[in-house]
């Protein structure tokens, strides 16, 4: 569910690249912490992942939204008086069109063993962007709405929790309660066990991981995305900048024009970095597959400037995403292959 930012200026880089060594922070202070990531499918299908909270002492299931940033909580019941409001009323647009205001309180959050005073924002209302009007927060009454519920009465979640690195009005919530840098492992289809989000990593935890090239390495970026280049068997790359986003289901490719040759059951791949090079690293998927999360659309979006891609669930199920704040940086680790699924491709895995 990636923010929808009104004075993106990424162009399509040259994605030539070296890889650099995995990044390094030490963890001397506080130790790793392990939460369970959990999915949750909506009743059109939709894949979601949940992560579970306390708000002011208040037990609340969060969706997992990498491509936001900040603490977003509708009135549950987790208001008290020890909530303070600490900023003005804030607006937040997300890329479907659904607006949230509100202003930004400060309460303790925990999530696992950490738990620390941390600002967040109070949802007074919600609503929609001019752009997109017709976004899913018109199509359910507010008593009924649900963070990521597709606009689907009763479904979704009281909260948002955008972890994601880059600019925002509201800091990232792990880093308020004490995390330099985290590990997302969602769970896959066909697979029993739930993800995991690893708080504070040891340096053992971390090695392995290859970093990713990001679009733009500024620490006020507007996004977290990354140079890569996606293409179809027997096409041409396109490369842009990418978003990595746990809460968009499918891949879109935007403002490229309509691509008629990317029908269900083609071939593509996802490459990060320079696609002609043998080694970049990247995910193997087939378009309109459920267990990889790869139904493809080519959409046209005007408050974008430029070619884009939201690749969605791909690298997840293909790879570990380490996030580390201090640094700003992103890096991936291969994950085992899963039945009928994505593959990690390129890096000394198979292409």
């Amino acid at each position: 569910m990636a923010r929808h930012t009104t004075a993106l200026l990424l162009n399509c880089l040259a994605v030539g690249v070296q890889f650099a060594a995995a990044p390094a922070a030490a963890q001397t202070q506080t130790a790793s912490v392990e939460v369970p990531i959990r999915e949750v499918d909506l009743s059109d299908g939709t894949r979601r992942y949940v992560v579970s909270i306390a708000v002011d002492g208040h037990p609340i299931d969060a969706g997992l939204d990498t491509g936001s940033v900040g603490l977003r909580v509708l009135p549950s019941g987790v208001e008290s008086a020890a909530m303070k409001e600490v900023g003005p009323v804030q607006r937040y647009g997300y890329a479907v069109g659904t607006t949230l205001e509100g202003p930004v309180v400060r309460t303790e959050v925990s999530v696992g063993g950490l738990r620390e005073a941390s600002r967040w924002q109070a949802i007074r209302t919600i609503g929609c962007s001019v752009a997109r009007p017709d976004c899913p927060a018109a199509h359910v009454d507010r008593r009924t709405f649900g963070i990521q519920g597709n606009g689907i009465a009763g479904e979704g979640f009281r909260a948002i929790l955008g972890v994601g690195l880059a600019d925002a009005d509201l800091p990232n919530p792990f880093r308020e309660i004490g995390a330099h840098r985290w590990i997302i492992e969602l769970p896959r289809p066909g697979e029993a066990s739930s993800g995991r989000l690893i708080l504070n990593p040891s340096d053992d935890q971390v090695v392995g991981f290859t970093p990713l090239p990001l679009a733009d390495a500024n620490r006020s970026r507007a996004n977290d995305a990354v140079r890569a280049c996606l293409q179809r068997d027997g096409g041409k790359p396109i490369c842009a900048p990418t978003l990595i986003d746990s809460g968009a289901p499918g891949v879109e490719l935007v403002n490229h024009g309509a691509d008629r040759d990317w029908a269900e059951g083609t071939t593509g791949r996802l490459t990060f970095g320079d696609a002609a090079s043998p080694q970049a690293m990247g995910v193997r998927f087939i378009v309109g597959r459920r267990a990889q999360a790869s139904r493809f659309s080519s959409v046209t979006d005007p408050r974008v400037e430029g070619v884009r891609v939201r690749s969605g669930l791909l690298t997840y199920f293909a790879y570990d995403v380490l996030y580390d704040a201090d640094h700003g940086t992103l890096a991936i680790k291969a994950r085992p292959a899963y039945r009928d699924g994505v593959i990690a491709v390129g890096g000394g895995y198979p292409n």
